[in-house]
């Protein structure tokens, strides 16, 4: 009898071992981003865009331009749009994105500038929490508005933050997908050692979500 438990005690051990080495070997996957997507027709009149500047919500302190010159290198990147230079001279934008902090939108302020530039639409977007040192944390809160119908047609609200397992595989499948082995010795986790990598990462996820209908 003692036998026999010990034998079944062994399987159960091996099969539980086992269990757990396909449980932690499983194919990492990109986690489930927050995001909205208007319907076809509406998508199709927005080709022609403009991001402003990006905002930081109370108490964040954060680069914005690193953010939103990340945000941009994602969008030239996806061929979609024809994005527009913010002229140094405009400005519409801070009345859109002080409007957006008081959670109204100026469709004054961006029915001029889009005319001004001949623009289907406007990217605007804020940080919402940020910290650049381990584990890196990054949420942000971002807005494709139309001037045709004065409505968001994309909208993505996102919080990467890598002290959770989910952040962590999903960056992992990042660099499995995106980048090519450089050599480094630090090997994936170089994103989360440098904040402008982990801001990259973040903006392409988020950028990522435009699936054209």
């Amino acid at each position: 009898m003692n036998t026999r438990l010990r034998s079944l005690g062994t399987v159960g051990l091996a099969f539980a071992l086992c269990a757990g080495a396909c449980q932690f070997e499983r194919p990492l996957e990109p986690k489930v981003i927050n995001c909205y997507l208007a319907e076809p027709s509406d998508l199709a009149n927005v080709r022609r865009i403009m991001v402003l500047p990006f905002r930081q919500e109370a108490d964040v302190q954060v680069d914005t331009a690193a953010v939103r010159d990340a945000f941009l290198a994602e969008l030239q990147k996806l061929r979609r749009f024809e994005v527009v230079p913010l002229p140094g001279a405009a400005r519409e934008d801070e009345e859109i994105n002080l409007s957006m902090a008081f959670g109204r939108l100026s469709t004054e302020a961006m029915v001029r500038l889009c005319q001004r530039y001949s623009l289907d639409g406007v990217f605007v977007g804020s940080v919402t929490s940020w910290r650049p040192y381990q584990p890196p944390h990054l949420g942000l809160r971002t807005q494709l508005l139309s001037v045709h119908s004065g409505s968001p047609v994309w909208a993505v609200d996102a919080i990467y933050d890598s002290s959770d397992r989910s952040t962590v595989r999903d960056l992992q499948h990042y660099v499995k997908n995106t980048q090519q082995d450089d050599g480094n010795l630090h090997g994936w986790e170089i994103n989360l050692l440098s904040p402008s990598k982990f801001v990259g990462y973040v903006a392409h996820r988020c950028v990522g979500t435009w699936i054209e209908g």
